[in-house]
């Protein structure tokens, strides 16, 4: 394919490798923000609300969270074929 838009034959190695680099660099930097975006809203609920988070109220919230996507996505996988 990248051969089809005009990159040299040469070039192919290279533009895969950095393209490659650029993906995990870019999904380090969201996990990286998500985490400083988890920790802002810690450190403000503690603070406003001045009461440890509790787990056991946010476990059941997660996990009924993830597994609502989780169905989602297979849904929509299912439908598509």
């Amino acid at each position: 394919m990248l051969g089809e838009i005009g990159l040299p034959e040469n070039e192919i190695p290279t533009s895969l490798l950095f393209f490659n680099v650029g993906v995990e660099i870019g999904q380090l930097l969201f996990i990286g923000v998500l985490i400083a975006v988890g920790a802002v809203v810690v450190a403000v609920y503690r603070t406003v609300l001045r009461s440890p988070l509790r787990p056991a109220l946010w476990q059941p919230v997660t996990a009924y969270l993830i597994g609502t996507v989780a169905c989602y996505w297979t849904i929509e996988r299912i439908a598509s074929f």
